[in-house]
């Protein structure tokens, strides 16, 4: 089966609205997957770009993006590198003031039965 890594942008188009030829044809791209044309795969930057975006340049506020994030999340037809992760970061990042990607790395160093080494104070919040 053909494997497309979904970029950013592309997401953010489908999420905004806000170019109609972009949003539907990233609509399209997911409407194909989930009946199996192809494999729709994110990896976790991606969101953390998503992060960015959506709280920097829109404004939206970190509980709206943390929802957004968790509903991409659970689009059971897209391969998502590190869900179980990623869903356990989003959900601590809707409560903490700890950024994302410092969640994220915590829970993926807890996952690999590590540790993480870092000057940041946010890891002793976690």
């Amino acid at each position: 089966m053909k494997k497309f890594f979904l970029d950013t942008n592309v997401i953010l188009r489908f999420l905004l609205q806000d170019n109609k030829k972009f949003y539907l044809q990233t609509k399209n791209y997911f409407e194909k997957a989930k009946v199996g044309h192809f494999e729709l795969i994110i990896i976790p930057e991606v969101f953390f770009e998503i992060d960015y975006v959506l709280r920097g340049v829109y404004s939206i506020t970190k509980a709206e993006v943390s929802e957004i994030i968790l509903k991409l999340l659970a689009t059971p037809y897209i391969n998502i590198f590190d869900r179980k992760i990623l869903i356990a970061a989003v959900n601590k990042y809707k409560k903490a003031n700890i950024d994302f990607f410092d969640l994220y790395l915590y829970y993926k160093a807890v996952d690999e039965k590590g540790s993480v080494i870092s000057f940041d104070q946010d890891f002793r919040k976690i």
